[in-house]
């Protein structure tokens, strides 16, 4: 299989393929921590070798795409985030603090941002493309913030992950103007989380006053913790949820968004979904915000029996 989707590939050198086709088969022999010093045990390379290849590089991301072309069903989402990497050490390209979500606070080490390519009929999750994070000095040089970069980067995946689907799911962290306004402007729409006191206002369908000045476009801010149901579509109802959907005019990105509001009755609490695309239905929106936790997977498996943490070289391309 890997040898088929090789071929695929332009302009790539035998030499290139056959290391890619080694390491994919004999990866999975190692025992220990991966790196060069300990994988050099258990492959057909040498590790000076191995470091060398290493050096030179390889696009993946063209390789995930041949993967994920032939293997993936026709309904398909975009999820990104990114990850946090522990790393101790001084010297390794890129490290800085940044947030961990499974300690709740930013520690310092590395982090990877990663563009999956989410399977919708399959539930399953592909990697796409990844980018290890800039640290701050880094950042700073460039006149970047964190927001800036992670729009940089999947804006530059686009040329490939826009013919797969026009749809990015993304966790609450990234519901900002700064993120979602970029992506609308090249052609994505946007499916987030919104915090619980998100400012959103109902559409005016009263009469309007005649005469001069403009028409009035937006009624009463919503109030989430009391919703109004007469102005809101029913998804769909159970003994644990309550599901509504209605378009509403967003405050932060100043437009016209679809919202979802899932009710929980047994805690008593609710959730927002937001997408850009007030077209999509209210059940599809929720079921590919669920859908955007399959990239968890993802970082699980890399961590625990691919050795995402495990990799000692200082240079930023190894």
């Amino acid at each position: 299989m890997v040898k088929a989707i090789l071929s695929q590939i332009d302009n790539i050198k035998k030499p290139v393929a056959k290391f890619i086709s080694t390491l994919c088969l004999q990866w999975w022999s190692i025992s220990g921590k991966y790196n060069f010093t300990n994988m050099s045990r258990y492959m057909s390379y040498s590790e000076q070798a191995m470091r060398n290849a290493y050096k030179r590089g390889f696009e993946f991301s063209a390789f995930n795409w041949e993967l994920i072309k032939d293997h993936c069903s026709d309904e398909l989402i975009l999820a990104f985030d990114p990850s946090y990497i522990f790393k101790s050490g001084k010297h390794t390209e890129g490290l800085d603090y940044f947030w961990s979500g499974q300690d709740q606070r930013t520690k310092k080490g590395l982090e990877f941002g990663c563009l999956a390519v989410v399977d919708v009929k399959n539930e399953t999750a592909f990697h796409l493309n990844g980018i290890q994070t800039p640290d701050k000095h880094a950042r700073k040089k460039a006149k970047q913030n964190l927001i800036d970069h992670y729009v940089d980067f999947i804006l530059s995946s686009l040329p490939a992950s826009g013919s797969l689907s026009t749809y990015l799911t993304v966790d609450g962290y990234f519901m900002k103007k700064e993120f979602i306004n970029p992506l609308l402007a090249a052609g994505m729409q946007v499916i987030t989380k919104m915090r619980s006191d998100a400012n959103l206002k109902y559409l005016y369908k009263g009469a309007q006053r005649t005469g001069k000045g403009r028409k009035r476009k937006h009624g009463q801010k919503v109030n989430l913790k009391d919703i109004d149901r007469k102005q809101w579509e029913t998804v769909y109802e159970n003994k644990k949820q309550l599901c509504l959907t209605a378009e509403l005019y967003c405050v932060a990105l100043k437009t016209n968004v679809r919202i979802v509001y899932l009710y929980h009755k047994k805690h008593q609490s609710y959730e927002v979904f937001l997408s850009t695309d007030i077209e999509l239905s209210g059940a599809k929106i929720e079921k590919y915000y669920r859908l955007r936790y399959q990239i968890e997977f993802l970082f699980r498996d890399a961590k625990q029996h691919s050795g995402l943490e495990d990799c000692q070289a200082r240079d930023n391309k190894k």
